[in-house]
């Protein structure tokens, strides 16, 4: 794989990851979107200044968007717990969009049991 491959493969895991729209992630770097979704494709070769703005965005260093080795970071979450139960297959930069994905569901799951819990407090059970 080349470097406009690697970069554009972990652009579009990133912007998934961060739920971020490719319309978001063009604005942010003042370009259009069909001009994001080219770097994305990997059609269009990253300048310096967008991989580093990219970089900013993802709260990462711009080296770990075109190498082919692991990100940097971390193998645990903020509680200090390690999810070492991901298969060794994948590279840490995947297993971090995947535990970041995960915490995103688990923020959903609860919003919904709240949302459920009120609703079903105003439901008002018909007497005999």
């Amino acid at each position: 794989m080349n470097i406009t491959q690697i970069c554009s493969r972990k652009l579009k895991l990133l912007r998934e990851g961060n739920n971020y729209t490719q319309e978001y992630v063009a604005d942010y770097l003042d370009i259009s979107q069909n001009a994001y979704s080219l770097l994305e494709k990997g059609k269009t070769k990253i300048t310096l200044d967008r991989l580093e703005s990219l970089a900013k965005l993802y709260h990462i260093q711009p080296a770990e968007l075109i190498s082919d080795g692991a990100m940097s970071m971390g193998n645990s979450d903020e509680n200090g717990g390690d999810h070492s139960n991901f298969p060794p297959a994948i590279s840490s930069f995947e297993k971090m969009m995947y535990e970041q994905t995960i915490n995103r569901l688990q923020v959903d799951i609860e919003k919904l049991y709240s949302i459920l819990s009120q609703l079903t407090s105003n439901i008002s059970l018909p007497t005999k």
